[in-house]
């Protein structure tokens, strides 16, 4: 190159690789220099410059046109585009990204082009989402699109027609390597393989069809090479030949990655159709006070594996709550730690996406509760407060804001709820409490029903059920203790059964028709999910396949709970 750089980034077609923005020459630049593959031992060329002098900032492109977006200062959501057939020119700005961000990483294939994640000026803190650009209309603000399981930034991205991997970053530095499926638009696994101990952030990466490349690293320049092979990609990296000096916060590019030049090999298929039988468990907190989009799947079929990763709430969500029908589950409310009114929605036939945003509730609440039947979600309770407001989601009309329907009996938060299609319980929460409301669908308008309450006062603990019994579990004062109502004789006392195989609260719960599963919780946070077996009640739950990730204050649903 003809001028030192760094914190730059490249890309580029079969011919020529681009290398543009960065700082240290002395300064900020907006420079971009041409390698010829054919002559690439003479010193680059100067072509036309971006729109904007820029550092951190990210690059990918197809066989035409290359596209350099993000950066610092700024921080910008600018995306540059240099035609490369007319590549003296000044480089022209397209779409925008979603949001401002710098410390990005980009790759993708021959009709798109995906930046994932980065941070606002460098503070940690940052997204989680993946904004896709589409080559055929680049004048338009690029889409969101999948996310990443934890935070990433500071890292660095490459892959083939099919698939990008996005590897290493910021965040106590990640050495994970995520897979995103083109096809879909969604990273399919939390991890697919990890980099070797020697990496850490502002590492370069490239490939080819088969294979990609990760080195150097920032702080503490290294020269190691890592390969990562796209047709085992759950097998852990592989260190090859090193680079001919250490170095970090550098940038690479390749004739033959993002799917030019070359056909790749087989990679691995990502999971199937969704499962209709399934339980969902999204949100909460893995390490305090960060939230998480994530959603979890739990297969009832196959209840021993570790739940996989399925979609993404709209943001790092907890103390929220949940509920669904058989075509939609919706989150609504929580915290980011600011108290939220947001309502998401799940769509179980296409449950690997980023959730819908619906109409929000009537007001914003956190540590409430949510139940319902096959056509309405009933969300009550929450604080700040406490409150006794009940909001009703109506499915047929879900853009609506929820109106407040008939209150609870008691104000109060940490509270949990379950239901069968006539009426939705609610109990426990602080004021520590064993108060159980019953809300009769029927009849919404009115003030809930005291009934009989459970067998002892607590908060933070988790309900499901079905079409007969409805059973709260777990809770604060830690608790493992499990109630059951009948709600045959719902004006009786709960009456304890087995209990969960640890004593937690914070926890989420779902279940289908046979089974109730408890999952996450404190103290940990834990990815333990424990099964209740309903004609069995009185033995000690069954612990079962983990969540991908440990958590407490999370939510849970499922399409066939609570007797629907």
């Amino acid at each position: 190159m003809n001028t030192a750089s760094h914190y730059l980034a490249a890309t580029g077609n079969s011919s020529y690789g681009y290398f543009g923005g960065g700082t240290g020459t002395p300064s900020v630049t907006s420079r971009v220099e041409r390698i010829d593959y054919s002559s690439n031992d003479v010193s680059a060329l100067t072509r036309g410059p971006l729109t904007r002098t820029s550092y951190e900032l990210a690059a990918t492109g197809n066989s035409s046109y290359g596209y350099f977006g993000g950066g610092r200062p700024g921080p910008f959501s600018t995306v540059d585009r240099i035609d490369y057939s007319n590549d003296t020119a000044t480089a022209s700005p397209k779409g925008p990204l979603s949001s401002l961000r710098d410390s990005l990483g980009a790759t993708g294939n021959e009709s798109y082009g995906y930046f994932g994640s980065g941070a606002p000026s460098g503070y940690p803190a940052g997204y989680r989402y993946i904004d896709k650009i589409d080559y055929s209309n680049d004048t338009v603000t690029a889409t969101q699109k999948s996310a990443f399981p934890n935070l990433k930034f500071e890292y660095s991205a490459t892959g083939n027609k099919d698939y990008g991997w996005f590897g290493g970053g910021n965040a106590s530095y990640l050495k994970s390597i995520e897979r995103l499926d083109y096809a879909s638009d969604m990273i399919w696994a939390p991890t697919r393989s990890n980099l070797s101990p020697a990496f850490s952030t502002w590492s370069a990466a490239t490939g080819s069809a088969s294979f990609g490349y990760w080195s150097g690293k920032y702080p503490g320049a290294i020269s190691t090479v890592d390969r990562l092979d796209y047709s085992n990609d759950t097998a852990n990296t592989v260190t090859k030949g090193p680079l001919n000096t250490a170095r970090g916060l550098h940038a690479a590019c390749s004739p033959v990655a993002n799917g030019i030049g070359l056909s790749p090999v087989p990679v691995p298929a990502a999971p199937g159709a969704p499962v209709p039988t399934s339980g969902y468990f999204g949100g909460g907190i893995s390490t305090y006070p960060a939230g998480t989009i994530t959603v979890d799947r739990i297969d009832y079929s196959n209840d021993t594996a570790t739940a996989s990763w399925r979609a993404s709430l709209t943001n790092n969500v907890y103390y929220g709550a949940a509920t669904g029908n058989n075509s939609y589950g919706y989150f609504g409310g929580g915290a980011t730690p600011g108290t939220l009114s947001t309502v998401d929605r799940i769509d179980y036939a296409t449950d690997y996406q980023i959730a819908l945003t619906k109409g929000p509730l009537s007001v914003a609440r956190s540590l409430l509760a949510a139940t319902g039947n096959s056509s309405y979600g009933y969300f009550g309770g929450g604080g700040p407060g406490p409150k006794s407001s009940v909001d009703r989601i109506d499915y047929s009309n879900d853009t609506a804001t929820a109106p407040a329907k008939g209150p609870l009996s008691l104000a109060r938060n940490q509270l949990a709820a379950t239901g069968n299609s006539s009426y939705g319980y609610f109990g426990g929460g602080n004021p520590t409490t064993s108060v159980v409301d019953r809300i009769d669908y029927s009849n919404d308008t009115a003030t809930a029903s005291p009934k009989g309450p459970l067998s002892l006062a607590r908060r933070l603990l988790a309900a499901t059920g079905n079409s007969s019994y409805g059973y709260f579990g777990g809770g604060y004062p830690t608790l493992s203790t499990v109630d059951r109502i009948d709600y045959a004789n719902d004006t009786a006392t709960a009456s304890p059964k087995g209990p969960l195989s640890l004593a937690r609260g914070y926890l989420a719960a779902t279940g289908n028709a046979s089974f109730g599963y408890f999952a996450g919780g404190l103290p940990g946070p834990r990815s333990t999910v424990d099964r209740i077996d309903y004609s069995n009640d009185t033995a000690t739950a069954s612990v079962r396949g983990p969540l991908s990730t440990p958590v407490y204050g999370n939510s849970g649903f499922s399409p066939v709970a609570n007797g629907l």
